[in-house]
Protein backbone atom coordinates (compact mmCIF):
# COMPACT_ATOMS: atom_id res chain seq x y z
CA UNK A 1 0.00 0.00 0.00
CA UNK A 2 1.52 3.04 -1.03
CA UNK A 3 0.12 6.42 0.41
CA UNK A 4 -0.36 9.50 -1.00
CA UNK A 5 2.43 12.40 -0.26
CA UNK A 6 1.63 16.03 -1.66
CA UNK A 7 4.92 15.25 -3.71
CA UNK A 8 3.66 12.21 -5.56
CA UNK A 9 -0.21 13.38 -5.84
CA UNK A 10 0.93 16.42 -7.59
CA UNK A 11 3.26 14.63 -10.07
CA UNK A 12 0.76 12.08 -10.93
CA UNK A 13 -1.63 14.47 -11.88
CA UNK A 14 0.28 15.15 -14.68
CA UNK A 15 0.54 11.25 -15.82
CA UNK A 16 -3.12 9.95 -14.93
CA UNK A 17 -5.99 11.04 -15.63
CA UNK A 18 -7.50 13.24 -12.98
CA UNK A 19 -10.96 11.19 -12.33
CA UNK A 20 -9.48 8.12 -10.96
CA UNK A 21 -6.27 9.81 -8.95
CA UNK A 22 -9.37 11.83 -6.94
CA UNK A 23 -11.44 8.84 -6.93
CA UNK A 24 -8.82 7.00 -4.88
CA UNK A 25 -7.90 10.06 -2.67
CA UNK A 26 -11.25 10.21 -1.35
CA UNK A 27 -10.83 6.42 -0.38
CA UNK A 28 -10.72 5.84 3.57
CA UNK A 29 -7.50 4.47 2.92
CA UNK A 30 -5.96 5.72 -0.39
CA UNK A 31 -3.34 3.53 -2.12
CA UNK A 32 -1.41 4.33 -5.05
CA UNK A 33 0.18 1.54 -5.93
CA UNK A 34 -2.10 0.65 -9.11
CA UNK A 35 -2.17 4.26 -10.53
CA UNK A 36 1.81 4.28 -9.69
CA UNK A 37 2.47 1.48 -11.84
CA UNK A 38 0.03 2.95 -14.78
CA UNK A 39 2.19 6.05 -14.75
CA UNK A 40 5.64 4.09 -15.07
CA UNK A 41 3.95 2.27 -18.06
CA UNK A 42 3.63 5.23 -20.07
CA UNK A 43 6.57 6.80 -21.99
CA UNK A 44 6.52 9.93 -19.57
CA UNK A 45 9.78 10.73 -17.65
CA UNK A 46 8.90 10.15 -13.99
CA UNK A 47 11.35 11.90 -12.55
CA UNK A 48 12.92 11.36 -8.99
CA UNK A 49 10.13 11.64 -6.83
CA UNK A 50 7.55 9.20 -8.96
CA UNK A 51 10.71 6.66 -9.41
CA UNK A 52 11.45 6.59 -5.94
CA UNK A 53 7.08 6.12 -5.28
CA UNK A 54 7.01 3.43 -8.11
CA UNK A 55 9.93 1.35 -6.65
CA UNK A 56 8.79 1.71 -2.56
CA UNK A 57 5.05 0.45 -4.12
CA UNK A 58 6.06 -2.07 -6.23
CA UNK A 59 8.56 -3.55 -3.74
CA UNK A 60 5.53 -3.37 -0.97
CA UNK A 61 3.59 -5.10 -3.68
CA UNK A 62 5.89 -8.27 -4.53
CA UNK A 63 6.41 -7.82 -0.58
CA UNK A 64 2.86 -8.74 -0.37
CA UNK A 65 2.28 -11.32 -3.24
CA UNK A 66 5.46 -12.88 -2.20
CA UNK A 67 6.03 -12.81 1.60
CA UNK A 68 8.69 -14.71 3.26
CA UNK A 69 12.51 -14.07 3.86
CA UNK A 70 14.94 -16.22 1.28
CA UNK A 71 15.55 -13.83 -1.12
CA UNK A 72 16.05 -9.90 -0.43
CA UNK A 73 15.44 -7.55 -3.48
CA UNK A 74 16.97 -4.74 -3.49
CA UNK A 75 16.67 -1.19 -5.44
CA UNK A 76 19.19 1.16 -4.15
CA UNK A 77 18.63 3.73 -3.12
CA UNK A 78 15.02 3.55 -2.95
CA UNK A 79 13.95 0.34 -1.64
CA UNK A 80 14.44 -3.17 -0.66
CA UNK A 81 11.76 -6.21 0.08
CA UNK A 82 12.34 -9.76 1.14
CA UNK A 83 10.33 -12.50 -0.75
CA UNK A 84 9.35 -15.84 -0.04
CA UNK A 85 8.76 -18.88 -3.14
CA UNK A 86 8.88 -21.69 -1.11
CA UNK A 87 12.43 -22.59 -1.23
CA UNK A 88 15.68 -21.46 0.51
CA UNK A 89 16.83 -21.03 3.59
CA UNK A 90 15.07 -18.23 5.65
CA UNK A 91 17.01 -15.17 6.53
CA UNK A 92 16.77 -13.36 9.77
CA UNK A 93 19.61 -11.20 10.25
CA UNK A 94 23.15 -9.50 8.44
CA UNK A 95 23.13 -9.59 4.34
CA UNK A 96 20.74 -12.54 2.98
CA UNK A 97 22.35 -15.21 1.16
CA UNK A 98 20.02 -14.70 -1.93
CA UNK A 99 20.06 -11.13 -3.00
CA UNK A 100 19.33 -9.30 -6.65
CA UNK A 101 20.01 -5.91 -7.06
CA UNK A 102 18.61 -3.90 -9.89
CA UNK A 103 18.23 -0.28 -10.82
CA UNK A 104 15.40 1.71 -10.37
CA UNK A 105 15.20 2.02 -13.89
CA UNK A 106 15.50 -1.77 -14.35
CA UNK A 107 12.56 -2.47 -11.80
CA UNK A 108 10.40 -0.23 -13.58
CA UNK A 109 10.80 -1.76 -16.64
CA UNK A 110 10.28 -5.64 -15.03
CA UNK A 111 7.48 -4.20 -12.86
CA UNK A 112 5.13 -3.33 -15.90
CA UNK A 113 6.77 -5.73 -18.12
CA UNK A 114 8.86 -3.40 -20.27
CA UNK A 115 11.77 -5.88 -20.09
CA UNK A 116 11.84 -9.67 -19.50
CA UNK A 117 14.01 -10.88 -16.50
CA UNK A 118 15.87 -12.61 -19.08
CA UNK A 119 16.85 -9.64 -20.60
CA UNK A 120 17.55 -7.18 -17.71
CA UNK A 121 20.42 -6.08 -16.06
CA UNK A 122 20.06 -7.75 -12.65
CA UNK A 123 22.86 -9.00 -10.12
CA UNK A 124 21.97 -11.92 -8.26
CA UNK A 125 23.80 -14.00 -5.87
CA UNK A 126 23.20 -17.23 -3.93
CA UNK A 127 21.18 -20.42 -5.44
CA UNK A 128 17.80 -19.05 -4.94
CA UNK A 129 17.86 -15.46 -6.21
CA UNK A 130 17.00 -16.75 -9.82
CA UNK A 131 13.43 -17.40 -8.20
CA UNK A 132 12.32 -13.36 -8.05
CA UNK A 133 11.62 -13.75 -11.51
CA UNK A 134 8.53 -15.08 -10.71
CA UNK A 135 7.61 -12.22 -8.88
CA UNK A 136 7.32 -10.00 -12.46
CA UNK A 137 5.84 -7.94 -13.95
CA UNK A 138 3.63 -6.71 -11.48
CA UNK A 139 1.04 -5.57 -13.76
CA UNK A 140 -0.96 -7.88 -15.89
Amino acid sequence: MFKPTPKVVAALRELVPADQLDLELSRRRPDLTALLLRAAATDAPLGRDLQAAVCRAGCALLGERHPGASIEVRVPPFAAVQLGFGTGPRHTRGTPPNVVEMSPETFIDLAVGRVAWADATVDMSGVHAGEAAAGFPLVT
